[in-house]
């Protein structure tokens, strides 16, 4: 379910707050030339990211990150006590337009702030194998109320999931898409190491990519190993042909899970989250 945050969910920054505040460039190289700004930053003892781009510099940026801002802005516009602050995201501001002398570059662009977050998925190796269902399901849970919302990330990766205060949450909303509205991929707008095969075929993006790509998530962090490959033909031929489940003994409790949610054919894969958390569930994990 669920549940209704407290209004501090929202962050409350002015802009005089921002006069006197240590910006730190964080930007990739190649992203800065596209217009891409991302800061960190210390106020009040407590970290926190700034991010906003130029405008007119690059059109596919500026797309994703406007889209990104409304998809927020949306909860903020529409938060009451029948529909409350979705559980999945981070304390976050959105501000329409500020300009600092540390961040003349971009102008009066609009700026996403959010909270600072620790990364979810650290090595598994001395956990329990009820500790990883029970952080397998942590993630199922968050991604499923996004879906349920109508809703579909279109760009999951391991790292767009972080714990912060003992809750998982998802980040970065630049390629999210309402369930029912996507429409085929007429340029690249996920990641290949983590596109389902119907996504090399200009296929829609839908629940069961986003399955794909979480199941991608899960494997990699079972194994302790990254899927590699030299280029974007490769990540096809791997996704669409090459790819095995291979799995050390003591975790082949979870190969069925990720059969159903790597499967080649969307036919074969699971429909929905509800599916994958009662394979998950129905597991006698000790």
């Amino acid at each position: 379910m669920i549940q209704s945050k407290k209004p501090q969910n929202l962050l409350q920054f002015k802009e005089e707050d921002f006069s006197s505040l240590n910006l730190i460039l964080k930007t990739k190289p190649k992203s800065l030339t596209f217009g891409r700004f991302l800061y960190t930053f210390e106020h009040q003892q407590q970290h926190y990211w700034l991010k906003t781009q130029a405008l007119r510099i690059n059109q596919s940026y500026e797309a994703g990150f406007l889209n990104e801002l409304a998809f927020y802005q949306q909860f903020v516009d529409q938060r009451s006590s029948s529909n409350p602050m979705p559980d999945f995201l981070l304390p976050f501001q959105v501000i329409a337009h500020l300009k600092t002398d540390r961040q003349a570059e971009s102008g009066r662009s609009p700026i996403l702030i959010l909270s600072h977050a620790e990364a979810l998925f650290s090595d598994c190796s001395d956990m329990s194998l009820n500790e990883i269902k029970k952080t397998l399901l942590k993630v199922l849970d968050v991604l499923d109320q996004l879906h349920q919302l109508g809703w579909i990330h279109a760009d999951l990766k391991r790292e767009h999931f972080v714990q912060y205060q003992q809750r998982v949450c998802l980040i970065d909303f630049e390629q999210v898409e309402k369930v029912n509205l996507s429409q085929k991929m007429q340029s690249l707008t996920a990641t290949p190491r983590y596109m389902a095969p119907e996504l090399f075929h200009a296929a829609k993006k839908t629940i069961q990519t986003d399955i794909y790509a979480v199941g991608i998530i899960f494997y990699e962090w079972l194994t302790g190993q990254r899927l590699t490959a030299e280029n974007y033909q490769d990540w096809a031929y791997l996704h669409c042909q090459r790819l095995r489940i291979v799995l050390p003994e003591h975790l082949l409790i979870f190969k069925k899970l990720l059969s159903g949610m790597l499967a080649k054919q969307k036919e074969g894969r699971f429909t929905d989250i509800y599916t994958v958390k009662q394979c998950l569930l129905t597991e006698n994990v000790q």
